[in-house]
């Protein structure tokens, strides 16, 4: 069993802790406190690769996979979770075009996206419908050459600056009654509505979007009628908890790391607080659930690289999201306990890492509805 990596995902790994280091660390105390969303380094993403990463290159992407996307936005989300977000969250809508769009709907949506010179987001989740999707009430109707929709989406990462929105609707009843959809910004009868103000991830534009009336043309439905849960869940499930893990990976790391180096170097009683062994046991646990988190992660990445899909890795991405958050939690925790009054001061970041951590635990799915998929699995 190799648990190495690659000399090119080394080398990849190295790029983007550089970058990080370079462009996102000097700004995320101010990008935080402002909530700005930070187009400059949006377009530096593009331009390192990282947004098209697990596409083809015939669409400009790198083809590098899933272990490669893991290991980016685990190193950004290191350094800042929101950029870490915005790196998981814009490859969903595309996920969808890749594996159920036509040709021309993938050449005209997905090069955009990849080389930064648009944004998309993906819209699934309704207040009557985020872990169970089948719920939503977003209605599409289908009129002559066009669909007519109305309804509502809220929580959409992206939502209030997307270019192109990938969207679920009901086109009917029961499991085949949903269907996917693109709607590009300024089309009539669709709008953003409230950006939403959460707790962590502060430069993410998180808003609602608002259909009335909206006239989509007939060769916006992607793929077929009825694929819309299927579709949706997939892209939820293989592209979506393994980029929320790969967050949660990386705010887990900075809050213990963080932390160490502060014990090592903390001196009280003539010696570092390292030393006491109170703080070596909570460093010890940090260490342990770290590197279990990571193990989780890479496991989950790796299998999709191998052609693992649906059922055959439900259970390992859900085991990898649900596990890797929860310890983002408690390391965040334990490092402001360590840190004393010196943990709840923004220049430290640990208040920073906790609030991006509560994110983290609902973003792809509660892990309450991860620890069903993992008891599903495991008991069928």
């Amino acid at each position: 069993m190799d648990f190495s990596f690659t000399p090119e995902l080394e080398m990849l790994r190295k790029a983007m802790q550089d970058f990080a280091k370079r462009e996102l660390l000097p700004r995320a105390q101010q990008l935080d406190e402002s909530g700005e969303f930070p187009r400059d380094i949006i377009k530096k993403i593009a331009d390192l690769g990282v947004i098209g990463i697990v596409f083809p290159p015939e669409y400009g992407g790198s083809n590098m996979g899933h272990l490669a996307r893991m290991i980016s936005i685990e190193e950004l989300s290191r350094a800042y979770a929101s950029i870490g977000l915005f790196l998981q969250a814009s490859p969903l809508g595309l996920w969808v075009l890749l594996h159920f769009g036509t040709e021309e709907q993938k050449k005209k949506y997905i090069p955009p996206v990849i080389s930064g010179e648009q944004i998309m987001c993906m819209a699934v989740t309704e207040p009557s419908g985020g872990s169970d999707p089948s719920a939503i009430g977003t209605k599409a109707k289908l009129e002559g050459n066009h669909y007519i929709v109305n309804g509502s989406k809220c929580f959409i990462t992206n939502g209030g600056i997307a270019d192109t929105c990938v969207f679920m609707a009901k086109t009917g009843e029961g499991a085949k009654g949903f269907s996917v959809f693109a709607v590009e910004k300024g089309t009539a009868g669709f709008e953003p509505g409230m950006r939403e103000m959460h707790a962590g991830m502060r430069s993410m534009i998180v808003s609602e979007l608002v259909f009335k009336n909206c006239r989509i043309p007939k060769e916006n439905l992607i793929g077929n009628e009825g694929d819309g849960l299927r579709a949706s869940l997939k892209t939820v499930a293989e592209i979506g908890r393994t980029g929320n893990t790969g967050v949660a990976l990386g705010i887990a790391r900075a809050a213990y790391e963080t932390t160490l180096q502060y014990a090592k170097e903390k001196q009280l009683y003539g010696k570092p607080i390292a030393e006491i062994q109170t703080i070596k046991f909570m460093l010890a646990d940090m260490h342990m659930q770290t590197e279990a988190a990571k193990l989780l992660a890479y496991q989950a990445a790796w299998l999709l690289d191998q052609g693992k899909t649906g059922r055959d890795i439900a259970k390992e991405i859900a085991s990898a999201k649900a596990y890797s958050s929860e310890v983002a939690r408690r390391n965040a925790i334990k490092a402001i306990q360590i840190h004393g009054a010196y943990g709840t001061l923004p220049e430290f970041n640990l208040m920073r890492y906790l609030r991006d951590s509560l994110e983290a635990i609902s973003a792809g799915g509660t892990n309450e509805i991860m620890r069903t998929v993992i008891g599903r699995e495991i008991t069928k």
